[in-house]
């Protein structure tokens, strides 16, 4: 890679801070409040993206461990552990908007794909965003921001696939810029034969042989007939690429409540999570956690669950409704009356429905094996299963052999109020 390509690699992404990342500054600074000095350490890790390139470009790839690669995630892993005043939890979805896309700035370390990466990590943060604008409806300010953020990871995405395509060549800035190496010298003059002492003994002699004619043949030595022929070549073995090593930031587990609703993120492996709530105008945002047990003791106003997986959770009673979003083998047992209940893109999804939630209707999209477990009088449960695209109501007769289940109608998500 020549200079003036190292100056435009680096000069490319300066321009994406005096622009994009500028941008989404200034649109914080209008809002205000805790969202200045997120978007100073926003600015703090695009900087330290900077360096770790212009370094890049010049020197092999240094261990993760190494001190230049722990300052990089360091700064990354600052705004994911970030959280808001305690006093004012009306940014809380800001933060977790940035906290889920930061992760872009790993794209460094990532082969062959990293747009690929950035594009991920920008629609993990996309649910919180979706929030952002929903609970700021007419609000300007927050409209900017969040247009902002997102212009600023795609124009990240765009200053990658532009530059490192196929991922960060760590040190081909100096090895492409450099002239070819001169050739070795050669051997000394002690190692060559003296041509000019030889005579013509050697002529001499080769004329000899050729005289001999086809009797020169009898000083061979006989070949064997499993030799004959040529020896095969046995098959290239050809090497994967070994994949780079992805920047892993742990997230911390997460269950408090922020404002009306209550945050349960990144929890693994517990199983005696409860919730006593005591407003039915709280909510419940459940995301990414796995192997998790959930009891929310009090009737709540909506739950959504997100991206979880081999999770058993436990509700008494919604106004709203119940919403499971790219879900895996997730449980939901309802002990009172919830209106609706809409599964989408989930598998394996178990919806167990007692008697004072029988008025329950479900919507599946883009969901396979996806079954309703009804309570029946002796204390059974009898597992039916929930058809894809369609709304389901429990009918009267449910508990009968005939008819478990009564489809209303086609229904379409974007038909969907």
């Amino acid at each position: 890679m020549s200079s003036h390509q190292k100056h435009g690699a680096v000069s490319d992404f300066e321009q994406l801070l005096n622009t994009s990342l500028q941008n989404f500054i200034n649109a914080s600074e209008a809002i205000g409040g805790p969202l200045v000095s997120l978007a100073g350490k926003v600015k703090g890790a695009f900087l330290k993206n900077l360096e770790l390139i212009q370094f890049g470009l010049r020197n092999a790839q240094p261990p993760m461990d190494s001190e230049r690669m722990k300052a990089y995630a360091n700064g990354i892993r600052e705004i994911v552990e970030t959280r808001e005043g305690p006093k004012d939890s009306s940014f809380s979805n800001h933060f977790a908007t940035v906290r889920e896309a930061i992760l872009a700035l790993g794209w460094i370390n990532v082969k062959p794909a990293p747009t690929q990466y950035i594009k991920d990590a920008r629609e993990a943060g996309e649910y919180y965003a979706n929030r952002v604008l929903s609970n700021n409806k007419g609000n300007q300010l927050h409209r900017n921001w969040v247009t902002s953020w997102n212009q600023l990871l795609t124009d990240l995405q765009k200053y990658v696939a532009a530059n490192f395509l196929t991922g960060f060549p760590w040190g081909s800035g100096e090895a492409r810029g450099a002239a070819f190496p001169p050739p070795p010298p050669p051997p000394p003059s002690a190692f060559l034969p003296d041509i000019s002492t030889q005579g013509d003994g050697g002529r001499q002699a080769l004329l000899n042989e050729l005289n001999q004619g086809s009797s020169i043949t009898q000083h061979l030595k006989p070949v064997k007939r499993d030799r004959n022929g040529p020896t095969p070549h046995a098959p290239p073995v050809v090497q994967g690429k070994v994949p780079a090593a992805k920047l892993e930031v742990t997230r911390p587990p997460k269950l408090h409540l922020e404002g009306r609703k209550w945050v349960v993120e990144y929890q693994k492996n517990q199983h005696e999570l409860r919730i006593e709530n005591n407003d039915m105008s709280q909510s419940l945002a459940m995301f990414k956690c796995e192997n998790v047990s959930l009891q929310v003791v009090n009737k709540m106003n909506n739950v959504v669950i997100d991206t979880c997986k081999s999770s058993f959770v436990v509700l008494n009673g919604i106004i709203s409704s119940v919403e499971l979003i790219r879900c895996n083998r997730v449980e939901v047992r309802l002990s009172g009356i919830v209106p609706l209940i809409n599964m989408d893109n989930c598998d394996s999804v178990q919806v167990f429905v007692t008697n004072a939630s029988r008025s329950v209707e479900l919507i599946t999209s883009k969901s396979t094996s996806c079954n309703v477990c009804l309570l029946k009088d002796d204390g059974e449960y009898k597992e039916l299963p929930v058809p894809e695209q369609i709304k389901t109501t429990v009918a009267e007769d449910a508990d009968d052999e005939d008819e478990d289940f009564e489809p209303v109608k086609k229904l379409k998500l974007n038909n969907k109020v």
